[in-house]
């Protein structure tokens, strides 16, 4: 089914492109509840029911992010090559299956493998496919757009208590096999939903009659691409991105484990995360709106350090008047920054090959989403608590904000 395309008809709440925004939200809103909030209280069950170290189950974290770091540009041609729709609807099959493995794990390998299929089906599924549709779906409304259907992530955290629950009162086995029902679920009714558009790039047309076709297996790398990868903004993003997404990633082990050793329950760690989501959520929408209002470099620097301000706060200040303050002002810097990272890329690149700039960015992002965790662990393991870890990631947050200042004017 073809769509045919406006700018004007962005305005309009009947744009179809609105329609995708909200189901994107639903979307990345139950893969960011079970994958990414959900991996903490996930593993801090299996740690208290196998007396695994932090740093070993961590790696479960990190393994999956290798592979999703190296899948990422082929993840990203696939998206551009087949469109969301199609890789959606295999994603969330992959995903089912994923937390099906997770329902039986008794050992680490088996923990690893499941999180293998857990975060590749997430991946082909939920923030990347939806954050590409809003790309190619909108203009001059796009931080708007990415900002609205990527507040799930921050929606999901109002569950994260029930979660919590779930998984203390009916074990990990039941809690896992449900939202393997509930992901299978999502395949057919993406399949329905779900509509590609394509966007009209001169560029990418001229090169793709004389490249694309020579092999239909053949990686889309065309001029474009190879003029962003050798520009300074492309690496510029990547690093600042890949900074403050390492303390996002950590805080999703490891947050549940640290509010715990404070004296807390996991259902109370559950309630920070749902604190801290909530005013995230409201910060995405602000940040989206100052993002097409001002200059999104500036926008950007203030959000990351809130960030990098939230995990000192976190360091330091170990009571509950500290976890509070850190709850606003990490939703703060956490909410505002996401749709400010992905769409100040359309600043500087081709909209055209969106998912497969993004997707190759991975490899530098994923460069701390796998470090990150398990040196946390480490140094848990080794100190005694997270104090060190947490400094660690407030300064990388700070670099990316320096990163996102120094970034050159458009089109230079």
């Amino acid at each position: 089914m073809k769509f045919k395309y406006k700018t004007s008809e962005e305005s309009s709440i009947a744009y179809y492109g609105w329609i995708i925004a909200i189901y994107g939200n639903f979307i990345i809103a139950i893969s960011t509840l079970v994958g990414m909030h959900g991996t903490g209280f996930f593993l801090k069950a299996f740690e208290t029911k196998y007396n695994w170290s932090r740093a070993s189950i961590s790696g479960a974290s990190a393994f999956t992010r290798a592979q999703s770091g190296l899948f990422g540009p082929i993840e990203g041609y696939i998206l551009d090559r087949f469109g969301a729709r199609r890789v959606m609807t295999i994603g969330f099959v992959v995903t089912s299956l994923g937390f099906y493995f997770l329902s039986s794990t008794s050992t680490l390998f088996s923990l690893y493998i499941s999180y293998m299929f857990m975060t590749l089906g997430v991946a082909i599924s939920g923030w990347l496919p939806i954050i590409t549709l809003m790309n190619s779906w909108f203009e001059n409304k796009k931080t708007l757009a990415m900002a609205l259907s990527s507040t799930g992530v921050h929606i999901a955290g109002a569950g994260t208590a029930l979660l919590a629950f779930c998984i203390e009162s009916y074990g990990i086995r039941n809690t896992a096999l449900v939202i393997s029902v509930i992901f299978l679920f999502y395949s057919p009714l993406s399949y329905v939903l779900i509509r590609d558009k394509q966007i009209n790039s001169n560029n990418h047309k001229k090169i793709e009659s004389k490249e694309t076709y020579k092999s239909k297996f053949k990686l889309n790398i065309n001029q474009d691409i190879k003029n962003a990868l050798t520009h300074r903004p492309f690496w510029m993003i990547a690093i600042a991105h890949s900074f403050s997404t390492a303390s996002v990633v950590t805080l999703g082990v490891h947050l549940p484990a640290h509010i715990t050793d404070l004296g807390f329950s996991s259902v109370q760690a559950g309630y920070v995360i749902m604190i801290y989501s909530l005013v995230a959520a409201v910060a995405q929408i602000i940040g989206g709106y100052f993002g097409d209002k001002y200059t999104k470099k500036y926008v950007l620097s203030i959000f990351l350090v809130f960030q990098s301000l939230s995990l000192f706060i976190l360091s330091f200040i170990k009571n509950i008047y500290g976890i509070i303050i850190f709850s606003i002002c990490y939703g703060i810097g956490f909410g505002g920054r996401n749709p400010l990272l992905t769409s100040i890329r359309g600043d500087y690149f081709d909209r055209a090959n969106f998912a497969t700039l993004f997707g190759i960015s991975g490899i530098v992002i994923n460069i701390g989403t796998v470090l990150s965790p398990v040196l946390s662990g480490y140094l848990f393991d080794l100190k005694g608590d997270y104090t060190l870890a947490f400094i660690v990631l407030g300064i990388l947050a700070i670099v990316g904000s320096v990163l996102s200042i120094l970034l050159p004017k458009k089109n230079y």
